[in-house]
C-alpha cells in the first residue's frame, strides 16, 4: 500500500469526520435557533425579565431593585454575545429600573424604549443621565409600535400616543407590552392598574395569551376579571418578594386568577421561572 494511497485514505476519513461535526453543529443550531426563551427573573419584590430571542437578540423588560440584576442577565447570556439589544423600562419606578441602570453603566446596551413620562427622584434623573452619556438611541414607546426580532414580534398597547402622564402616579402610564412568536403570545403588563386594563379592553385591544405577567406584583388594583376574560391566560407569572410589606399577591387576585383556570407561578415560591418556547409549544420550568 503507498504513502499516497495512507495519505488519501486519512484526509478523505478527516473530511468525512468534519463534514458529520459541522453536520451535527448545523442541525444542533437550527433546533436552538426556533426556540425562544423568557426568564422572570428572581428579583424580589420588583420585575426583572430576560429575554432571548431565536434570532439570539436579547430583549430586557425592567431590572428590578437591585444593581445584582447584571449578574442574573449575564448567566443567561453566552461568554460571546452579552450585548443588550432592547432596554425596555415600563416606567420609572425604582423596583423596575435599579437593575437597569446597573446594566446601562456595563455599557453593551445598544438600544433603549421607553415612555415620555418623567420623575424628580434622584434614580431616575441618574437613569436618564446615564442613557444620554452613553449616547444611545431612545425609542418612544406609545400603542401600536411594533418591532420585529427575526420571527419575534414586540407591540405596544399602551400608553396612547397622546397620553398625559402623571409623575404621581406612574402605573397610569406603565408600558403594556405583547411579544408574539408563532402561535404563542406573552403580556408583559408592568405595574399597569386596572384602569389602563379597562381601556385596553374597551379599545379591543387584547386578544388571548398563553403567558400573562400579572400587572404590580399581584396588586389588588390590577387584573380585573374583564381583563382576564379578555386575555384567557393559559399561565400567569407572580413577580413578587417572598413576605413582601404590601401584600402582593392580594388574595382577591388571587381568587381571580384561579377562578380563570389559569397556571399560576410565583418567583416569591419558584424562584426564578423560565417559559420556553417553539412557535407552537410553550413549557414552563421553575427553578425550586
Amino acid at each position: 500500500m503507498s504513502n499516497r494511497f495512507l495519505i488519501s485514505k486519512k484526509f478523505a476519513l478527516s473530511l468525512i469526520g468534519f463534514l458529520v461535526l459541522s453536520l451535527g453543529i448545523w442541525f444542533w443550531q437550527s433546533r436552538a435557533d426556533q426556540t425562544l426563551r423568557v426568564w422572570f427573573a428572581d428579583v424580589g419584590q420588583g420585575d426583572g425579565i430576560i429575554i432571548r430571542t431565536p434570532s439570539q437578540e436579547t430583549i430586557i423588560i425592567d431590572g428590578g431593585p437591585s444593581q445584582k440584576f447584571v449578574e442574573q442577565v449575564d448567566a443567561k447570556l453566552p461568554l460571546t454575545d452579552r450585548n443588550v439589544d432592547l432596554l425596555v423600562a415600563t416606567h420609572l419606578d425604582a423596583d423596575h429600573i435599579t437593575g437597569l441602570l446597573a446594566l446601562l453603566k456595563t455599557g453593551r446596551v445598544k438600544r433603549v424604549l421607553m415612555t415620555e413620562a418623567f420623575s424628580d427622584s434622584a434614580l431616575s434623573k441618574n437613569f436618564l443621565a446615564e442613557i444620554a452619556a452613553k449616547n444611545l438611541p431612545v425609542i418612544n414607546g406609545a400603542q401600536g409600535l411594533e418591532i420585529f426580532f427575526g420571527q419575534v414580534r414586540a407591540k405596544i398597547l399602551w400608553p396612547p400616543k397622546d397620553f398625559s402622564f402623571d409623575p404621581k402616579n406612574l402605573n397610569l402610564g406603565s408600558i403594556v407590552l405583547e411579544l408574539s412568536y408563532g402561535e404563542v403570545d406573552f403580556l408583559f403588563t408592568g405595574d399597569a392598574p386596572d384602569k389602563v386594563e379597562s381601556r385596553l379592553v374597551d379599545a379591543n385591544q387584547l386578544r388571548p395569551v398563553e403567558v400573562l405577567k400579572v400587572g404590580h406584583h399581584g396588586s389588588k388594583s390590577s387584573t380585573s376579571e374583564e381583563f382576564l376574560n379578555a386575555t384567557k391566560p393559559q399561565y400567569t407569572i407572580l413577580s413578587v418578594g417572598a413576605k413582601n410589606r404590601y401584600g402582593h399577591p392580594a388574595p382577591s387576585v388571587l381568587e381571580r386568577l384561579q377562578k380563570s383556570n389559569a397556571e399560576i407561578h410565583r418567583t416569591d415560591l419558584e424562584g426564578e421561572i423560565l417559559a420556553q418556547s417553539t412557535k407552537e409549544r410553550l413549557i414552563i420550568i421553575s427553578h425550586k
